[in-house]
């Protein structure tokens, strides 16, 4: 990864990932092995990610198998939404049919 700012921790994106067109994933984010990140998600330290199943938010990291897309959440008063990053799902075999295709190119 690459070090930004200086005194971030190196981003880590782990093997057999899939990453979309025009996302990025930065600032010593952690992506676990197997993770499938949709068309332009942004993933930076203070980026919430929001699990869709358990309500969790957390920041930093992607547990491992998980498929993730762009969302929003709701200020507390209402007014307004801001971004995040939501856990849909696990990949499943559905999620790899669609992503298998990466897979092929490279055997190529």
């Amino acid at each position: 990864g690459v070090l930004e700012p200086l005194q971030a921790n190196p981003t880590i994106i782990e093997d057999n990932c899939f990453i979309g067109a025009r996302s990025e994933v930065v600032e010593g984010v952690i992506v676990e092995e197997g993770s499938v990140i949709s068309m332009g998600v942004y993933l930076g330290q203070s980026t919430k990610i929001l699990d869709r199943e358990t309500g969790e938010v957390t920041y930093g990291r992607i547990p491992a198998g998980s498929v993730v897309v762009s969302g929003s959440m709701p200020s507390k008063d209402g007014s307004h939404s801001l971004y995040c990053a939501v856990i849909v799902k696990k990949v499943d075999a559905q999620t790899r049919a669609k992503t298998s295709i990466n897979e092929l190119l490279r055997l190529a």
